[in-house]
């Protein structure tokens, strides 16, 4: 099973395969910001890959259309469209990170 290593929580999740990273960290109890329900409409479930970037797959229109919007670079995808390879990645999940630094 997929795992994912979350630096801000310090803690490495499951997640099944084929699941977007959003989704099997909600799977897991860690909530974090989606304004648009996990449509890639708004860009609040932003995740930067660290490592295992080569292990998924492009992104698809929607989170593209996003992206190019954002003008984000390739580590940068949306956690409510990246789907997990059988592939361990490292992630920060850039709303988890904002309250860890606002909590400073």
């Amino acid at each position: 099973m997929p795992s994912v290593k979350i630096i801000e929580l310090d803690r490495e999740i499951e997640i099944l395969p084929g699941q977007t990273i959003l989704q099997g960290a909600m799977a897991n109890g860690i909530a974090f910001g989606f304004v648009c329900g996990g449509n890639a409409a708004c860009g609040t479930c932003l995740v930067k890959i660290v490592e295992g970037l080569e292990s998924l797959g492009k992104r698809n229109p929607k989170e593209d259309f996003l992206a190019k919007a954002m003008m984000l670079e390739p580590e940068y995808r949306l956690g409510c469209q990246t789907e997990v390879s059988d592939t361990p990645l490292v992630c920060s999940i850039l709303s988890l990170a904002r309250e860890n630094s606002a909590r400073r």
